[in-house]
């Protein structure tokens, strides 16, 4: 069966709402036999007469009454998206991917910013590692990825947005690094994780045993209690409450590799909608 079109359900509306072929043809600005055609070819299409016909009258039957009404409200549907972009204001949806520390102090502070300048726009900001980011960039599932840079690789784009430091977390009377310490780190899939582990072996503190804890509180809360050491990016830090940070001690070795966080996008460009939100963010606007 050949689809239905647009046209056909535009001049068949348009015949019932003017009462003739002759009128429906000016209201298109087209030529009646046009709407003639257009008539027939959809009574052969559903297999059903739309209209009964005396002389040049046309009379709607009773399935050409159920059929307008599913039909008007296609044609209108139809118009609305015709118009979904004309009023100038930004409208979409925006899905970003962003790593945790994004969500902790760098975008809380600017996503109102963004929302408040586009009304029009849904966001939709999801929290994963940097890998997947990558892979969900390239498959199309997100349209931006706030994760660590900058990205080498050849469908993506990048600009900096900051910069997060490691913060190594020791319990508050431990001064220095023991062989062999107990750790409390995320899952495998961290890149700060990864970090700290080599950080530990160059050291020569490697090889003790790494607990996988999902949720900072509980590492700080066993780090205080003086079960081992653990390493927290430093914008997940300065969110957590002081009830958090006593009994830890906090330092920032000059060696322990940090990250910078860039905006990445998939080539060839960057979408007008990415591209606001970036603004908004204050990211550069240089490839990486």
């Amino acid at each position: 069966m050949n689809p239905l079109r647009l046209a056909q359900l535009e001049m068949f509306c348009a015949v019932v709402e003017t009462g003739t072929v002759v009128a429906a043809s000016r209201k298109l600005n087209c030529v009646a036999s046009n709407v003639t055609a257009r008539l027939r070819e959809l009574e052969q299409l559903l297999g059903r007469e739309l209209f009964t016909r005396e002389k040049n009258r046309l009379f709607l039957t009773p399935e050409g009454r159920l059929f307008h009404q599913q039909a008007k409200t296609v044609v209108e549907e139809a118009r609305h998206l015709t118009d979904l972009f004309s009023e100038g204001v930004p409208r979409g949806i925006l899905t970003v991917g962003a790593l945790d520390v994004a969500l902790k102090e760098y975008l809380p502070s600017r996503v109102p910013q963004f929302l408040a300048a586009a009304p029009g726009v849904e966001i939709r900001i999801l929290i994963r590692p940097t890998d997947t980011l990558e892979r969900m960039l390239v498959d199309g599932e997100i349209d931006l990825a706030l994760t660590d840079g900058p990205i080498e690789h050849p469908m993506m784009g990048s600009a900096f947005a900051f910069r997060e430091r490691l913060a190594l977390i020791l319990s508050e009377g431990q001064q220095t690094l023991q062989s062999g310490q107990t750790v409390f780190l995320f899952n495998t899939d961290c890149l700060y994780r990864r970090y700290f582990e080599a950080w530990l072996e160059q050291k020569g503190f490697g090889g003790g045993l790494i607990h996988t804890v999902e949720s900072y509180d509980v590492i700080m809360a066993c780090v205080e209690a003086g079960l081992g050491i653990s390493c927290i990016p430093q914008s997940v830090l300065s969110t957590l409450g002081a009830v958090r940070k006593t009994g830890i001690a906090v330092q920032y070795p000059t060696d322990l590799q940090g990250s910078d966080i860039y905006s990445v996008w998939r080539e060839p460009r960057v979408s007008v909608l990415a591209r606001l939100f970036m603004d908004s963010l204050g990211s550069g606007s240089e490839d990486s």
